[in-house]
């Protein structure tokens, strides 16, 4: 039965390295040169990075935010909960 299960790990072993083997061989070099009539691209400056990577998503987050929790404010309901009250439960009390 071990003898089965060693040929069946050995021709999966060998057919998932045939499949990569393969993949790789046939991997064409990307061709990345900019179409005939389009400006060539500007080096990003690093100011641009972090405008991109930083500035963007916290103005993003501040805008969300206040769409979220302006409602409440504008009625009167605050930022935090309100604390719990045991009187409006109207559950059996218990002693």
């Amino acid at each position: 039965m071990s003898n089965q299960i060693l040929r069946r790990a050995g021709l999966f072993g060998a057919s998932a390295t045939a499949a990569v083997v393969a993949s790789v061989a046939t991997a064409g070099p990307a061709s990345a040169e900019v179409p005939n009539g389009w400006p060539v691209a500007e080096e990003m400056t690093a100011s641009g990075l972090l405008l991109l990577i930083l500035l963007i998503p916290v103005i993003l987050t501040v805008v969300i935010s206040l769409v979220v929790l302006l409602p409440g404010v504008l009625r009167g309901e605050g930022l935090l909960p309100k604390p719990h009250k045991a009187k409006e439960d109207n559950l059996p009390a218990t002693h």
